[in-house]
Protein backbone atom coordinates (compact mmCIF):
# COMPACT_ATOMS: atom_id res chain seq x y z
CA UNK A 1 0.00 0.00 0.00
CA UNK A 2 2.66 2.43 1.09
CA UNK A 3 4.48 1.34 -2.33
CA UNK A 4 1.11 2.47 -4.26
CA UNK A 5 0.93 6.20 -2.63
CA UNK A 6 4.59 7.02 -3.37
CA UNK A 7 3.90 6.46 -6.65
CA UNK A 8 0.68 8.09 -6.79
CA UNK A 9 2.81 11.29 -4.95
CA UNK A 10 5.21 10.88 -7.73
CA UNK A 11 2.91 10.66 -10.21
CA UNK A 12 1.06 13.86 -8.86
CA UNK A 13 4.44 16.00 -8.48
CA UNK A 14 5.07 15.09 -11.69
CA UNK A 15 2.14 16.27 -13.15
CA UNK A 16 1.79 19.46 -10.87
CA UNK A 17 5.28 20.20 -12.50
CA UNK A 18 4.32 20.06 -16.05
CA UNK A 19 0.97 21.99 -15.55
CA UNK A 20 2.87 24.64 -13.82
CA UNK A 21 5.76 25.04 -16.47
CA UNK A 22 3.30 24.92 -19.26
CA UNK A 23 1.32 27.80 -17.46
CA UNK A 24 4.58 29.67 -17.06
CA UNK A 25 5.40 29.58 -20.92
CA UNK A 26 1.89 30.83 -21.86
CA UNK A 27 2.29 33.85 -19.26
CA UNK A 28 5.55 34.39 -20.09
CA UNK A 29 5.22 34.41 -23.90
CA UNK A 30 3.88 37.72 -24.78
CA UNK A 31 5.34 39.60 -22.49
CA UNK A 32 9.39 39.97 -24.18
CA UNK A 33 9.93 43.36 -24.09
CA UNK A 34 13.31 43.70 -25.84
CA UNK A 35 14.32 46.06 -28.56
CA UNK A 36 14.89 44.31 -31.79
CA UNK A 37 18.31 43.44 -32.90
CA UNK A 38 18.66 43.33 -36.71
CA UNK A 39 21.85 43.33 -38.66
CA UNK A 40 21.54 46.42 -40.49
CA UNK A 41 20.27 48.57 -37.32
CA UNK A 42 22.52 51.11 -36.87
CA UNK A 43 24.50 50.75 -40.32
CA UNK A 44 24.93 53.78 -42.65
CA UNK A 45 22.38 53.87 -45.68
CA UNK A 46 25.07 53.62 -47.71
CA UNK A 47 26.16 49.88 -46.18
CA UNK A 48 25.62 47.52 -48.51
CA UNK A 49 24.88 50.08 -51.25
CA UNK A 50 21.22 50.24 -49.60
CA UNK A 51 20.86 54.11 -50.18
CA UNK A 52 20.92 53.32 -53.77
CA UNK A 53 17.60 51.92 -54.10
CA UNK A 54 16.13 54.60 -51.36
CA UNK A 55 12.53 56.61 -51.97
CA UNK A 56 11.10 58.79 -49.89
CA UNK A 57 8.42 57.50 -48.42
CA UNK A 58 7.41 60.38 -46.14
CA UNK A 59 7.81 64.02 -45.45
CA UNK A 60 7.27 67.12 -43.62
CA UNK A 61 8.00 70.95 -44.28
CA UNK A 62 10.10 72.69 -41.44
CA UNK A 63 8.01 76.16 -40.87
CA UNK A 64 9.21 79.07 -39.63
CA UNK A 65 7.45 81.71 -37.14
CA UNK A 66 6.43 83.67 -40.57
CA UNK A 67 4.62 80.20 -42.25
CA UNK A 68 7.02 79.87 -44.38
CA UNK A 69 9.45 76.86 -45.36
CA UNK A 70 12.57 76.23 -44.87
CA UNK A 71 13.99 72.43 -44.58
CA UNK A 72 12.29 69.04 -45.13
CA UNK A 73 12.76 65.54 -43.29
CA UNK A 74 12.39 62.83 -45.06
CA UNK A 75 11.84 59.55 -44.23
CA UNK A 76 13.49 57.23 -46.76
CA UNK A 77 13.63 53.24 -47.11
CA UNK A 78 15.82 50.74 -49.10
CA UNK A 79 13.59 48.55 -50.85
CA UNK A 80 16.26 46.46 -51.16
CA UNK A 81 17.74 46.31 -47.93
CA UNK A 82 14.42 46.75 -46.10
CA UNK A 83 15.10 49.34 -44.12
CA UNK A 84 14.55 52.88 -42.94
CA UNK A 85 16.06 55.95 -42.24
CA UNK A 86 15.65 59.59 -41.92
CA UNK A 87 17.68 62.72 -43.67
CA UNK A 88 17.03 66.59 -43.01
CA UNK A 89 18.18 68.89 -45.40
CA UNK A 90 17.68 73.07 -45.14
CA UNK A 91 17.07 75.60 -47.49
CA UNK A 92 20.30 77.23 -46.14
CA UNK A 93 22.85 76.81 -44.34
CA UNK A 94 22.95 76.45 -40.87
CA UNK A 95 23.86 80.53 -38.94
CA UNK A 96 26.12 80.44 -36.15
CA UNK A 97 24.76 78.85 -33.00
CA UNK A 98 22.36 77.04 -34.71
CA UNK A 99 21.79 72.81 -35.18
CA UNK A 100 19.82 70.54 -36.71
CA UNK A 101 19.26 67.04 -36.46
CA UNK A 102 17.25 64.25 -37.65
CA UNK A 103 15.61 61.24 -35.97
CA UNK A 104 14.46 57.79 -37.69
CA UNK A 105 12.33 55.50 -34.75
CA UNK A 106 10.66 52.45 -35.10
CA UNK A 107 7.24 51.80 -33.76
CA UNK A 108 7.54 48.39 -32.82
CA UNK A 109 9.92 48.67 -30.43
CA UNK A 110 10.97 52.35 -29.46
CA UNK A 111 14.56 52.23 -31.56
CA UNK A 112 15.44 55.87 -32.15
CA UNK A 113 18.71 57.10 -34.19
CA UNK A 114 20.06 60.24 -34.91
CA UNK A 115 22.43 61.99 -36.93
CA UNK A 116 25.04 61.84 -34.64
CA UNK A 117 24.58 58.11 -33.74
CA UNK A 118 27.10 55.59 -35.39
CA UNK A 119 26.29 54.83 -38.79
CA UNK A 120 25.10 58.61 -39.35
CA UNK A 121 26.93 61.51 -40.77
CA UNK A 122 26.63 63.69 -37.59
CA UNK A 123 23.80 66.81 -36.70
CA UNK A 124 24.08 69.91 -39.01
CA UNK A 125 26.28 72.14 -37.90
CA UNK A 126 27.01 76.08 -38.83
CA UNK A 127 27.07 76.02 -42.44
CA UNK A 128 25.76 72.94 -43.24
CA UNK A 129 22.11 72.28 -44.67
CA UNK A 130 22.32 67.96 -44.21
CA UNK A 131 21.94 65.11 -41.97
CA UNK A 132 20.97 61.72 -42.28
CA UNK A 133 20.29 58.70 -39.67
CA UNK A 134 21.48 55.24 -39.89
CA UNK A 135 19.05 53.08 -40.68
CA UNK A 136 16.39 50.33 -38.53
CA UNK A 137 14.85 47.49 -40.04
CA UNK A 138 11.83 48.53 -41.68
CA UNK A 139 9.98 45.12 -42.89
CA UNK A 140 6.26 45.13 -42.63
CA UNK A 141 4.45 44.09 -39.64
CA UNK A 142 6.93 46.72 -38.60
CA UNK A 143 7.38 50.91 -39.35
CA UNK A 144 8.88 53.86 -38.45
CA UNK A 145 8.58 57.86 -38.74
CA UNK A 146 10.86 60.16 -38.78
CA UNK A 147 11.39 63.59 -37.15
CA UNK A 148 13.83 66.68 -38.14
CA UNK A 149 14.63 69.51 -35.20
CA UNK A 150 16.01 72.67 -35.97
CA UNK A 151 17.34 74.69 -32.61
CA UNK A 152 19.40 76.60 -30.98
CA UNK A 153 20.71 75.33 -27.77
CA UNK A 154 22.00 78.47 -25.77
CA UNK A 155 18.45 80.27 -26.04
CA UNK A 156 16.00 76.86 -26.14
CA UNK A 157 14.34 77.70 -29.47
CA UNK A 158 13.57 75.02 -31.38
CA UNK A 159 11.14 74.26 -34.88
CA UNK A 160 10.79 70.59 -35.67
CA UNK A 161 8.40 68.68 -38.21
CA UNK A 162 7.15 64.62 -37.73
CA UNK A 163 6.70 62.88 -40.83
CA UNK A 164 4.01 60.02 -41.21
CA UNK A 165 4.73 56.52 -40.38
CA UNK A 166 6.16 53.57 -43.26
Amino acid sequence: MKRRWDSVKKSLAMVSSMCLITLLCFMTNGLSAHAEDHSYDGKSPYYNNCASSGTTKAAARLIDANNKQFGIVELKFSSVCKTAWAKITLDKAVPSGWEANAYVKRNTDGKELNCSSSGGNGKVLPGQTSCYTPMVYDLDPRSSYAMGKYYNPSTGALTYAYTSSY
